[in-house]
C-alpha cells in the first residue's frame, strides 16, 4: 500500500540546487496572497477562517485544466467535475445526485452565485484565482453554504494592450486553446476577451457500439468590460458563454454476479468487470450536453470612504442527459435527465472604510425557475426481468433456513443467466428488434425566490484584538409542480395495471384503476403510482457567524469560529409517489479554532485550522436496491485538523505540504441503505460509521522551482507533486466493494519561460506512475451484486506552448 512521501527525500533530489543554481543570496519572501473571503480584499494570512486561495498563475503553471486537479491542492476537498455526474463534497459533505436538491458547497463566479454543481465542469479559463473556504459560509454567501464555498475570480480588463494564449496537446488526440485579450477602448473604458476550446478523444471503447466514450468537448467565451464613470462610479459588465458536450458517460462494471455476467456476455462476448481496462459494454450510446449563458453588470460607487455596491446577474442553463441506467449490453433501461435553469439574482450592499469598527451590510435576492425530466424507459418484459436479474428465485431465497447462501447460489447461476439472455433475443428476434415496454416519465418544476437581509462587521477591540460577528436572515418560498406518469408502451394505457404497497418481495399488490396500464414499475418499485401534485413550502432562517481573533504580532495570528450552516429544503426531483414529495433542511454547527503565521521573515508559512461541525438532518439519497429514496435520514459529526506549509528556501526552491486529517461519522442513521446483497430488506444502521467520501488522511507534498540557473538566457520551471489519500468509501451503503483504497499520485511539470515572460514551453506528467485508481462506484440499479463505477485517468502527458505580449 502506498504511503506519503517524505520530506527528507524532497529535499534529498533537490540537494545538488546550491551548487548548481546560484550564490547564495539574502532569503525571498513569499508572495503576499488577497482573497475577498469577507466582501473586502485582505490578506489571506489575517482572515478567521480556513481558506485555501490558488493563484491564476499557479493555475497555469501547474496546468489545473479542471475541478478535479485543483482538488489535489486543497484539504478536504473531493471533486467529480464531469458533465454526467458532477459533485462536490468538502470536509466530508456534499450534495447526492437528485435535482432537488441544493448543493452543500457554494459555487461563486465573481460575486454571483450559481447554484448548480454543473458549473465546475466549465473549465478554467482567464483567472486571477481560486478561493476554497472551508465550514459554513451563510452570513455573506447565503443558504446552500453549510460545508463551504468555492470562488472563482476572473482575470481584469487592463489599461494597457495585451495577448496571452497557450495550446496543449496531449494524449486521446487532447487539444486545448486558450487566447485572452485586453485593453484600452478610452481613457475610461477598458474590455477584455477571453475565449477556449478544449477537446480530447473518448478514453472508453464501447465494445458494444464501437463509440469511444468519455470524449471531451468544451467551448467557452468571456467578455469583460469596466466604465471608469467617474472618480467614484465605476461600471462592470461581463457576459459568459460556455458549451460542454461529451459522448457516453464511461462508466464501467468494476463488479458483477455470475449470472448477470453471464447474461451480458451474451449479447456482448467482450463483457467484463473492471474498472481498469479502459472499455465498457452499454448497449445505449449515452450523452451528456450543456449550454450555459450568463450577463452579471456590477456597479461600485464610492462613498465617503466606503464602497456601495450592485450585483446583478442573470444566469440561463440547458443540460440534456442520456445514458445507459442498467449499465450492461442488455437492452434493459435507459434515463434520460433534462435540465432548464434560469436564475436572476440581486445584491446591494456597502462595504465600510477601514477602521477601528468597519462592517459590510447587504439585501439579496434571487428568483430561480428549474424544470427537468427524468424519464425511465424500460424494455424488457417482467418475466425477463425475473429471469436474468434472478429477482423471482431470489423472492423465494427469503423464506429459505438459510438466504444468504441461497441468494449466492442464484446470483452466481451463470447457466441461468445465459438462458434468460437467449430467451431475450428469441423474443427481439422475432419483434423485429429493441422496443419499449413501458415508460416512466416525471417533469418537474420548481421556482424558488429567496430574500435576505445580512451584515458582518469587524470590531478591533485593541491593537491585537478583534471580534468579529454578523447574521443573515434568509426567507425562501418554493413552489412546486410535479406530474409522474407511467405509460404502457404495448397498449398505449397511463397510469397503473396494479397499485404496490410493498414492492419485491410480492406483497400487498392489487388491481389498479387503469387495467392496461403499467404493471412493470410498480411492481419493480416500492410504491410506484401515477400522480400529479401542486406544493408549496416557506422557510425561515437565520444564520448567524461570530469570531475572536488575536493577533500576537504581525506574523502571527489565531482565531476561534463558531458558525451555523444552512441547507434549505426542498422537494424530490425523481418521486415515485406523492408521499415522497418533501425534504427539510440541513443544518450545521460549527467550531473552528485555527492559527496563522509567517516565519523566517516571511520566507515559511504555517496555517492550521482545526474543526468540530454538527450537523443535523442530513439530506441524503439512499438506495434501496431498485430505487433511489430521498429524505432527512442522518446526524453526523466531522472533526478534524487542516494544515498548509510552505518554505521558500534561499536558492528558489518552494516546498509546500496542505492536507487534513478527518474524523467523520454518522451519529445516528438508522434508515440507512444496505449493501444490495443484504439477504435481509432495509433498511440497514449505520449509526457510528464513517461518511463516505471522507478519507481519515488526504496530504499533498510539492516541490518547485523557477529561475535562471547556470546563467542560462530563459527561465527554468520545475515541479514535483505527490498526492496520497487514505481508504474512501464511494457509495453511501459503504459497501467493500466501492472503495477507493489508499493511494499516492504523482505529477510533474518541467519547463522554460522566457525572462520577459513573453513565451514558455511546458511538459506535464500525471499519474507518473500509472496507479490505477477509482473515480467513483456505487450499485447498479438493475442487477443485484453489480457495481458499475470509473477510474480516474491513466499515466499522461501534455506539452504546451504559451505567449503573452
Amino acid at each position: 500500500m502506498s504511503k506519503p512521501v517524505s520530506f527528507l527525500a524532497i529535499l534529498a533530489v533537490t540537494s545538488f540546487i546550491p551548487n548548481a543554481f546560484a550564490q547564495t543570496k539574502p532569503r525571498m519572501a513569499l508572495e503576499e496572497v488577497v482573497v475577498t473571503a469577507q466582501k473586502r480584499e485582505e490578506d489571506v494570512q489575517s482572515v478567521p477562517l480556513s481558506v485555501t486561495a490558488i493563484g491564476g498563475d499557479d493555475i497555469v503553471d501547474k496546468n489545473m485544466g479542471d475541478m478535479n486537479e485543483v482538488a489535489n491542492y486543497v484539504p478536504n476537498l473531493d471533486i467529480l467535475a464531469i458533465p454526467s455526474f458532477p459533485s462536490i463534497y468538502m470536509r466530508g459533505l456534499g450534495s447526492s445526485y437528485n435535482r432537488g436538491f441544493e448543493q452543500s458547497v457554494a459555487i461563486l463566479i465573481d460575486e454571483v452565485f450559481y447554484g448548480r454543481a454543473s458549473y465546475i465542469t466549465q473549465g478554467l479559463m482567464d483567472l486571477s484565482a481560486i478561493e476554497v473556504l472551508r465550514g459554513p459560509q451563510g452570513t455573506l454567501f447565503g443558504k446552500n453554504s453549510s460545508a463551504g464555498a468555492i470562488h472563482f475570480r476572473t482575470a481584469q480588463p487592463e489599461h494597457e494592450f495585451g495577448v496571452n494564449g497557450d495550446v496543449l496537446l496531449g494524449e486521446n488526440n487532447l487539444q486545448r486553446y486558450r487566447v485572452t485579450a485586453t485593453g484600452p477602448l478610452t481613457e475610461s473604458l477598458t474590455w477584455r476577451l477571453a475565449l477556449m476550446s478544449d477537446q480530447r478523444d473518448g478514453s472508453i471503447d464501447n465494445t458494444t457500439t464501437g463509440i469511444d466514450e468519455e470524449n471531451r468537448d468544451t467551448q467557452g467565451a468571456r467578455l469583460r468590460l469596466n466604465w471608469d464613470a467617474t472618480d467614484s462610479l465605476s461600471i462592470g459588465f461581463t457576459l459568459n458563454g460556455g458549451v460542454v458536450n461529451q459522448h457516453g458517460p464511461g462508466t464501467q462494471l468494476i463488479a458483477a454476479r455470475g449470472r448477470a455476467l453471464a447474461a451480458m456476455q451474451a449479447f456482448d462476448p467482450q463483457t467484463d468487470a473492471n474498472a481498469y481496462d479502459e472499455r465498457n459494454a452499454l448497449d445505449h450510446p449515452g450523452m451528456a450536453s450543456r449550454e450555459t449563458w450568463d450577463s452579471t453588470v456590477k456597479v461600485d460607487w464610492s462613498l465617503g470612504g466606503g464602497m456601495l455596491t450592485s450585483i446583478s446577474n442573470y444566469t440561463w442553463m440547458d443540460e440534456d442527459l442520456s445514458f445507459d441506467a442498467d449499465f450492461s449490453p442488455i437492452p434493459f433501461l435507459i434515463l434520460d435527465n433534462d435540465e432548464d435553469l434560469r436564475q436572476f439574482s440581486q445584491e446591494l450592499r456597502f462595504t465600510s472604510a477601514p477602521g477601528k469598527f468597519e462592517y459590510v451590510a447587504g439585501l439579496y435576492y434571487m428568483h430561480t425557475d428549474l424544470s427537468t425530466t427524468y424519464d425511465i424507459t424500460e424494455q424488457l418484459l417482467l418475466t425477463e426481468i425475473l429471469q436474468v436479474t434472478g429477482e423471482g428465485e431470489r423472492m423465494i431465497c427469503l423464506q429459505s433456513p438459510d438466504p444468504k447462501s441461497c441468494q449466492d447460489a442464484v446470483l452466481d447461476d451463470a447457466n441461468s443467466g445465459a438462458l434468460a439472455a437467449q430467451t431475450i433475443q428469441a423474443r427481439l428476434a422475432l419483434e423485429g428488434g429493441v422496443s419499449a415496454v413501458e415508460t416512466s416519465f416525471t417533469h418537474f418544476n420548481q421556482v424558488t425566490d429567496s430574500a435576505a437581509l445580512f451584515g458582518q462587521a469587524n470590531w478591533h477591540l485593541t491593537k491585537h484584538l478583534t471580534l468579529t460577528f454578523g447574521s443573515r436572515f434568509n426567507y425562501e418560498e418554493k413552489t412546486l409542480d410535479v406530474a409522474h406518469t407511467l405509460l404502457n408502451n404495448r397498449t398505449g394505457q397511463t397510469g397503473n395495471a396494479v397499485l404496490s404497497t410493498g414492492g419485491l418481495p410480492l406483497i400487498n399488490y392489487g388491481l389498479g384503476p387503469s387495467p392496461l396500464g403499467a404493471t412493470i414499475f410498480p411492481f419493480i418499485i416500492s410504491g410506484d403510482t401515477q400522480f400529479s401534485a401542486q406544493r408549496q413550502r416557506d422557510d425561515f432562517n437565520i444564520i448567524p457567524k461570530a469570531s475572536l481573533q488575536y493577533a500576537f504580532d504581525d506574523d502571527v495570528m489565531s482565531y476561534i469560529t463558531v458558525a451555523r450552516g444552512y441547507k434549505s429544503g426542498g422537494f424530490n426531483a425523481q418521486p415515485v409517489n406523492d408521499k415522497q414529495l418533501e425534504f427539510d433542511e440541513e443544518d450545521a454547527l460549527t467550531y473552528e479554532v485555527g492559527l496563522k503565521s509567517e516565519w523566517l521573515s516571511g520566507a515559511a508559512r504555517l496555517n492550521l485550522a482545526a474543526f468540530r461541525t454538527e450537523f443535523d438532518g442530513l439530506q441524503v439519497a439512499t438506495f434501496n436496491g431498485v430505487s433511489y429514496v430521498v429524505g432527512n435520514a442522518a446526524s453526523a459529526t466531522i472533526q478534524g485538523l487542516e494544515y498548509e506549509a510552505m518554505l521558500l528556501t534561499r536558492y528558489g526552491i518552494l516546498l509546500g505540504i496542505n492536507g487534513a486529517y478527518t474524523d467523520a461519522y454518522y451519529d445516528e442513521f438508522k434508515n440507512a441503505p444496505c449493501d444490495a446483497e443484504v439477504s435481509n430488506p432495509p433498511p440497514c444502521d449505520l449509526s457510528g460509521k464513517r461518511l463516505r467520501l471522507v478519507p481519515e488522511l488526504k496530504t499533498t507534498l510539492t516541490a518547485g522551482y523557477q529561475g535562471q540557473p547556470f546563467g542560462l538566457p530563459f527561465q527554468t520551471i520545475l515541479g514535483f507533486t505527490a498526492s496520497y489519500s487514505s481508504d474512501v468509501a464511494l457509495a453511501t451503503d459503504l459497501d467493500p466493494i466501492d472503495i477507493r483504497e489508499a493511494s499516492t499520485v504523482y505529477g510533474l511539470q518541467a519547463g522554460i519561460k522566457a525572462p520577459d515572460e513573453s513565451w514558455h514551453l511546458m511538459l506535464f506528467g500525471d499519474n507518473i506512475t500509472n496507479h490505477e485508481y477509482l473515480a467513483g462506484a456505487q450499485d447498479a440499479p438493475a442487477f443485484r451484486g453489480t457495481h458499475f463505477g470509473g477510474a480516474y485517468p491513466a499515466v499522461s502527458y501534455e506539452l504546451e506552448l504559451g505567449f503573452r505580449f
